[in-house]
């Protein structure tokens, strides 16, 4: 969720762009690109929760990102992220046929957005359906804000893991090995 386009597929024009503060990489803005007009802002904090802020929501003030993309558990314990819109309550969820896929809460059996993942040839796309398409400004925000935790986790568990594997960390206690 750094410096980005995010493009329509037919015709392809830009409908997003994602623009972070380059110093402090803590302030990310997500902008119609078609009009040039700010969606949302989100800022990363370190100690205090992070915020988004919709300037035509909410009177413009800004809320803590965990009220506007809640995290809770299914039954079955996998964690989901729920949002509450104008048309409905909407939940994303993680699963093995979709990397993240976004359902209706009385509805988790038809995603009615899901990420294709990227081949060599052909970047990852958000495939919506026609309902998506009426709340897709909150489609793109948290499916954006969820694919970084997403690859941020990804990326610890890589390096974590190289380091474990480098070390020969285990329980607690180093083992030297040639």
């Amino acid at each position: 969720m750094k410096n980005t386009k995010i493009f329509n597929n037919q015709p392809a024009s830009p409908l997003y762009s994602v623009v972070t503060d380059a110093k402090s990489d803590k302030r990310t803005d997500i902008y119609d690109a078609r009009g040039n007009h700010l969606l949302a802002r989100i800022d990363r904090r370190d100690i205090l929760p992070d915020t988004i802020t919709f300037p035509n929501r909410n009177g413009g003030s800004s809320i803590n990102l965990s009220k506007w993309l809640q995290k809770s558990k299914l039954e079955n314990g996998h964690h989901i992220h729920s949002i509450e819109t104008a048309h409905g309550t909407y939940v994303w969820k993680s699963d093995a046929d979709y990397r993240l896929a976004l359902y209706r809460k009385d509805d988790m059996s038809n995603p009615i957005a899901h990420l294709q993942q990227g081949t060599r040839t052909q970047n990852f796309a958000v495939i919506m359906q026609g309902e998506a398409e009426l709340i897709r400004d909150d489609v793109i925000i948290s499916f954006l804000i969820l694919e970084q935790r997403l690859r941020i986790s990804e990326k610890n568990i890589i390096v974590g893991g190289g380091k474990f594997e480098q070390n020969r960390t285990v329980l607690g206690y180093h083992v030297n090995t040639p």
